[in-house]
Order: structure tokens, then C-alpha cells, then sequence
């Protein structure tokens, strides 16, 4: 069991809950995958995550590939990492310029 203080975790809203869960698994499947709290380059990575796709120390499953995305738009955004400061979170519309101009 994992355990978990829920007065860590309370939001005002769903589309909170949805933007923790999904910070959550992205930085639980870089620790589980590399051993690392965020693999570098790793929001490009699961922006673009197929099931079933090795990445890294482990496999992609179809449920956790629907979940990003599906958590992904219940919050409208995406996390990435953004220097000193950390994870940051995004809208959907500045995350896909970002995915743009990085092409």
C-alpha cells in the first residue's frame, strides 16, 4: 500500500486533482523507468508515449499511456521541467508551441 497524508493532496477543483495526478504519474513512471525523479527531456517523451513502447528500465503500458493523456486533458495542461525552479505546469495551446518550436 502507499501510503498517503490526504491533506497533502486536497484541491479546490477537478481540474487540480487531474494536473496533481498527472504530475504524479509522470515523475513516479521516470522514477520507476530510469531511477530518476525527472529523466531529462522526458515531457517530450511522454507527450509522444505509445503503449507498449520501451522507455528506459521498463515497458509503457496502454493504461498508463491512456492516462497521461486522458489526465492531460481533464486539466488542459502539461508539465515540464523548467531549469532551477523544477516541474512546471502549462496550458495545453503553450505546451504544443513549445513541442513546435522545438522541431
Amino acid at each position: 500500500m502507499i501510503p498517503i497524508n490526504p491533506n497533502d493532496v486536497m484541491c479546490d477543483q477537478a481540474d487540480e486533482g487531474a494536473a496533481l495526478g498527472l504530475l504524479g504519474l509522470m515523475t513516479g513512471i521516470s522514477e520507476e523507468f530510469w531511477c530518476a525523479g525527472w529523466m531529462s527531456g522526458m515531457e517530450y517523451d511522454l507527450w509522444l508515449a505509445e503503449p507498449g513502447k520501451h522507455y528506459g528500465q521498463g515497458t509503457l503500458s496502454a493504461r498508463q499511456a491512456t492516462l497521461l493523456r486522458l489526465l492531460s486533458e481533464e486539466c488542459g495542461g502539461w508539465w515540464y521541467w523548467h531549469g532551477n525552479q523544477g516541474p512546471k505546469f502549462i496550458t495545453l495551446d503553450k505546451w504544443r508551441d513549445k513541442i513546435a518550436s522545438r522541431t
